[in-house]
Parts: structure tokens; C-alpha cells; sequence
């Protein structure tokens, strides 16, 4: 087989996956869209479906690629070619794994695409999404071209350690750096600003000093509101820019406070430090081994993915309710309980878990309102 029908077979196999997957998303968001459920439980549905389609085409390009031996070749070709132009084996090595993992991440991003544009208008239904396809793949070209050249970046990096133990702690100490990076990225991958006066003055009292606020375009929302950064200076809180329509001033600061608590309580630094040490376990173990058995180094981060993910989503809940339990205090738990409720009402957040509990990174939102409206006493958010 040479190496051209390879690529080219890799690249029909690659979109064939694709358009399998959107093909099955499209079907069966479809028949949730108009099965019995309503738009909170039918929402859920989609999140799951678009969950399950993603792992699906993920396992299926990866096989492909490593089925093709396109990873392999491509690692080896242009290690030898930057190697012989340049003279320097490390640039040649560094090259060799840097297009080894594009060729591996590309078809990631092209399943990636598909399965969000087989949802959306399913989503925006339930959901009341105002997204049009051209600004649903702009965005999620952009948020995946973002990740992408950090993750190619990184690899680089580490590839210029030396194998064992010292590549895999290069590996934790540079998810470390891009934990500290996440905002400036989210900026870039997001389309974000910077909130007006009357935005600001309308959540300024549950916002403490050293704590920034930004506002999410709609059209990329990941979620109602979320926390991300963990350096002095540059913690940040950012909302979708549509809660300041639907919540009054005390629901909003509640959803500000809440944010805050992941600040106040370090858990933005927990979480990423979880995903930090375990991409860059998994990178480095991969790059490691990949040098000797690439077929192990693909077992194993497939195999430990799983664990890892169950894991994950259990702190994360923890996290939610400690924040939940900090907004109830410093705002109110009712202006929370209400806030999640009206979030609930507008689809902007779903009501139940379903069978993926597991894997779910919030708690039910019944039992959330439910300790939320058992009160609690206020108090005020310490000074930075």
C-alpha cells in the first residue's frame, strides 16, 4: 500500500465517520425532539446524544488513523525531512510529533463540527438558541482552532524532554501553565466583551476586588455562567449575555456569587489542576510509550479515560454544591433557588440529569433547590 492511498483512504474513512455520526446524531435528536418529553428533559437528551456521538467519533477516527498507520508514517516522514533540512534531530523529533498528534486531532474536530451542527436546530428549538449554522461552525472552528494549536504546542514541548517521569511532570507543569492561560484562551475562543455600566452596577455588590467580569455573546454560550482563572488579577467570572434579560438584579448577583465561591473556594484551581495532571499524564505517558508500542499508548489512554472522566465529574459536583452553599450565604439562597428555576423555565439549564448521573458535573436540580430554599445565613464576600 503506499503512502498516498493511505492518506487518501484515511481521509474517505475520516469523513465517512463524520457523516455517519452527524447522520445518527441528526436521526436520533430528531426523534427526541419529537418524542413525549418536554423541552428541559429533551434537552438533556440532545447534551447526552451529542456526548456519546463525540466519544463514538473520537473512537472511530482514532482507530482509522491507527488502522491506516497514517500517525506512524507521518511522525517518521517528517521527522526525517525537518531532520535532514535543518540538521538539528530535536526540531526533527519535536516536527515528527507534532504532525503525529494533528493527524490524530484534525478528524477529532471534523466529527466535532458535524455532531454540533446535527444538533443545533434541535437545540435552538428546546433551548431558545438564537445561532445561525454559518455562526455555530465559525465558533466551533474557532474554539477547536484554539485548542488545537495549544495542544500541538504542547506536545511540542514535551517531546523535547527526556522520556519516563521527567516528560510526564514537563507535561502536568504545562496543563498547570494553561490553567493559569484560560481566560486570555476563553477570550479568544469565545466571543466575549467587556460589560457595560448598568451590567456592572447590577452585580457589583456580589463581585469582590480582583474578580473581573465578562460577557458572553449568545451565540457561544457554553453555559449560563462560569469561573476561570486562578493568577491575582486575572479571575474571572463570565455571563451570557441574554441573564441580564431574564433574571432580576438579585438573581443575577446570586449567579455572580456563585461563580465567585469557585473562587473563593480554590475550586478553579482544583479543576484544572485534576485535568491538568491527567491530560498531562495521559500526554506524556502517550509520547512516551508511543516510542516503543504506539498500539499501547493508544490502549492506555483509552482505557483510562473512562476512570478518569467518573472521577472528574464527582469533584466537580462537590465543587457545585460548596458553590451553591457560598452564593446561599452571601446573597441569599432563595435569589439563587429562583435564578435556577427561571434558568431552568428559559432551557438555559437542564432539569435533570438522566442515566449519565454519573457523568453529570452538576447536581440534580431539584435536590440543588431544595438545600438552596432550606436557608442559610448571609454573609458578605471577603475583600481581595
Amino acid at each position: 500500500m503506499t503512502p498516498t492511498l493511505s492518506v487518501l483512504q484515511a481521509v474517505v474513512a475520516w469523513v465517512a465517520v463524520a457523516l455517519a455520526v452527524g447522520l445518527a446524531v441528526r436521526w436520533r435528536g430528531r426523534a427526541a425532539y419529537e418524542g413525549p418529553a418536554d423541552d428541559a428533559e429533551t434537552a438533556a437528551q440532545l447534551r447526552r446524544l451529542r456526548r456519546l456521538a463525540d466519544v463514538a467519533g473520537i473512537g472511530a477516527t482514532a482507530a482509522v488513523t491507527y488502522r491506516t498507520g497514517l500517525g506512524r508514517a507521518a511522525q517518521a516522514g517528517v521527522t526525517e525531512a525537518v531532520t535532514d533540512a535543518s540538521g538539528l534531530v530535536p526540531l526533527g523529533t519535536v516536527a515528527g510529533v507534532v504532525a503525529a498528534v494533528a493527524v490524530y486531532a484534525l478528524p477529532v474536530m471534523l466529527v466535532a463540527l458535524v455532531v454540533r451542527l446535527a444538533t443545533l436546530p434541535y437545540r435552538r428549538a428546546v433551548r431558545g438558541f438564537r445561532v445561525r449554522y454559518r455562526d455555530a461552525a465559525a465558533w466551533e472552528l474557532e474554539r477547536d482552532g484554539v485548542g488545537l494549536v495549544g495542544v500541538l504546542l504542547a506536545a511540542g514541548a514535551i517531546a523535547l524532554v527526556p522520556a519516563g517521569w521527567p516528560r510526564v511532570l514537563a507535561a502536568v507543569g504545562l496543563g498547570l501553565v494553561a490553567t493559569a492561560l484560560t481566560p486570555f484562551a476563553v477570550v479568544v475562543a469565545l466571543w466575549t466583551r467587556w460589560p457595560t455600566d448598568a451590567e456592572l452596577a447590577a452585580v457589583a455588590d456580589a463581585l469582590p476586588s480582583g474578580v473581573r467580569l465578562r460577557v458572553v455573546d449568545d451565540r457561544t454560550r457554553l453555559g449560563s455562567a462560569f469561573a476561570a482563572g486562578v493568577l491575582p488579577g486575572a479571575e474571572y467570572v463570565f455571563l451570557t449575555e441574554s441573564l441580564f434579560a431574564v433574571l432580576d438584579d438579585e438573581e443575577l448577583r446570586a449567579v455572580v456569587a456563585h461563580e465567585v465561591g469557585h473562587h473563593e473556594r480554590e475550586h478553579v484551581l482544583l479543576r484544572y489542576t485534576l485535568v491538568a495532571a491527567g491530560a498531562g499524564v495521559a500526554l506524556g505517558v502517550a509520547l512516551g510509550v508511543a516510542s516503543v508500542a504506539p498500539d499501547a499508548a493508544l490502549v492506555a489512554l483509552l482505557v483510562g479515560a473512562p476512570p478518569f472522566a467518573v472521577v472528574l465529574a464527582w469533584v466537580v459536583r462537590r465543587t457545585e454544591a460548596q458553590a451553591d452553599a457560598y452564593a446561599a450565604r452571601a446573597v441569599g439562597g432563595d435569589a439563587l433557588a429562583s435564578a435556577l428555576e427561571t434558568l431552568a423555565d428559559r432551557r438555559y439549564i437542564a432539569a435533570g440529569v438522566g442515566p449519565s448521573r454519573v457523568l453529570s458535573h452538576h447536581p440534580p436540580l431539584g435536590d440543588r433547590i431544595d438545600e438552596l430554599r432550606s436557608g442559610g445565613e448571609r454573609v458578605e464576600p471577603r475583600a481581595r
